[in-house]
């Protein structure tokens, strides 16, 4: 086995992390890719149940998509930054557009990924998440 992937495994699975992704198909996708990389992991399917789940549980690492119902991405990320400023966040999206990203950093959003997300960029967003919670 690669021993990259097993070093990626055992810096991960320290950590707990929360996928929030209304489309059903990319978050189990994402999900079984999780799986494999992490003990504690929780999901969503907007941004309310996100944030409801982020508050019970204050997971390490929260990978969001920006447009949902309910609650989009960019208004969840800011509530849990407001209850955590310290929260470490990986923003998903189709868009390419400024003021997403303008108010993604805005925000202070730890990364942000273009859609479809690339497995190998989620895991370097994932390396430097963990880095900075290691060194915590």
């Amino acid at each position: 086995m690669n021993t990259d992937y097993i070093k990626d495994v055992e810096l991960l699975k320290q950590f707990s992390v929360m996928h929030v992704e209304d489309d059903t198909s990319v978050r189990e996708s994402l999900m079984r890719f999780l799986k494999r990389r992490f003990d504690s992991i929780y999901t969503a399917k907007d941004g309310a149940e996100g944030l409801e789940l982020y508050l019970a549980h204050k997971p390490d690492i929260v990978i969001t998509d920006i447009q949902m119902p309910v609650m989009d991405g960019i208004e969840m990320s800011r509530q849990i930054k407001e209850a955590d400023s310290s929260a470490l966040i990986i923003v998903t999206t189709a868009f390419n557009e400024k003021p997403f990203l303008e108010k993604a950093k805005e925000i202070g959003i730890n990364e942000y990924l273009k859609k479809p997300v690339i497995k190998d960029d989620l895991m370097q967003a994932l390396r430097n998440c963990a880095e900075v919670l290691k060194n915590r």
